[in-house]
């Protein structure tokens, strides 16, 4: 038992003790030299060696911390760049596209000896202020006259689609003739829009009973199909081209059974409108 020797202290415990005995002394020396006295030449020492030290432990997180952050902003930019490249594009691709499209209207418009198309107007907006009863379908007053720059014939919309134009205005108010009037001389002149086929024909008059559209003058309709939207055409010189009217949603024939009927669901809701838009053509505001 004598002859044992003793055991000494491990040397990773030797180092731990001085590691903490210098912190305590740099602990104590730094708060020491907080206090606004003349420091002497040890003191001086120490705290020069301290903010040394200081430096050199703090300098490698700093600028492993610096180059993350330099990383992650040129990360950020690259990926903004990419953005805004694909923006450029899109934008320089979007606009290659309206020039044509511009181009195509301008010659269909040509062809087809339409004057004017839904691009050369702008909206008014208006309210309906008036509806006669015994006459729902025929005709509504809004609250938009001459004052505002509303003339006769000009084109009346809701949200959904045509719904007739003006017939007379006064200083402050306007009749619209609703294109489901029994008037039988109210003929619209529409196109059937299927894929790259476009068939004209004549809205003709309003069934009350089924609430449609009828559409006539088109002799063939095997390539009319049900669910096809019918637009207006441009033709005639009152109503723009492009304005939707409606969906196919029956063909039959006349009474006679000899000519083809179309009937058109109207798009819009002809038995509850509150607000409507007149199309003032950009011209007539110059």
């Amino acid at each position: 038992m004598f002859g044992q020797k003793k055991k000494g202290i491990p040397k990773k415990y030797v180092l731990l003790i001085v590691i903490v005995l210098i912190i305590v002394l740099f602990v104590i020396f730094s708060v020491s030299l907080k206090k606004e006295r003349e420091l002497n030449k040890v003191e001086s020492f120490f705290k020069d060696t301290l903010i040394y030290v200081e430096k050199i432990v703090v300098y490698p997180f700093d600028y492993v911390k610096n180059k993350i952050s330099d990383y992650n902003e040129l990360k950020n930019v690259k990926k903004d760049n990419d953005i805004l490249e694909t923006s450029m594009d899109r934008i320089l691709s979007i606009e290659t596209e309206n020039i044509e499209l511009r181009r195509q209207l301008e010659a269909l418009k040509d062809e087809l000896n339409i004057d004017y198309s839904l691009t050369d107007y702008e909206y008014l907006n208006a309210s309906v202020i008036s509806r006669n009863v015994g006459y729902w379908y025929n005709k509504i007053t809004i609250d938009k006259g001459s004052y505002n720059g509303v003339e006769k014939d000009m084109v009346v919309i809701t949200s959904k689609g045509l719904i007739g134009r003006v017939i007379n205005t006064t200083t402050f108010t306007s009749d619209v003739k609703l294109i489901t009037t029994s008037d039988t001389n109210n003929k619209i002149s529409v196109h059937i829009s299927n894929g790259d086929t476009n068939l004209y024909g004549l809205i003709n008059g309003y069934n009350y009973n089924d609430n449609v559209l009828e559409l006539e003058g088109i002799s063939n309709t095997k390539d009319v199909n049900i669910g096809d939207k019918v637009y207006t055409s441009g033709l005639g010189g009152i109503f723009p081209s492009g304005i939707l009217i409606g969906t196919v949603s029956e063909i039959t024939t006349d009474s006679y059974d000899l000519a083809k009927v179309i009937k058109v669901k109207p798009s819009a809701d002809f038995s509850d409108i509150n607000y409507v838009s007149i199309l003032k053509r950009k011209s007539d505001n110059k």
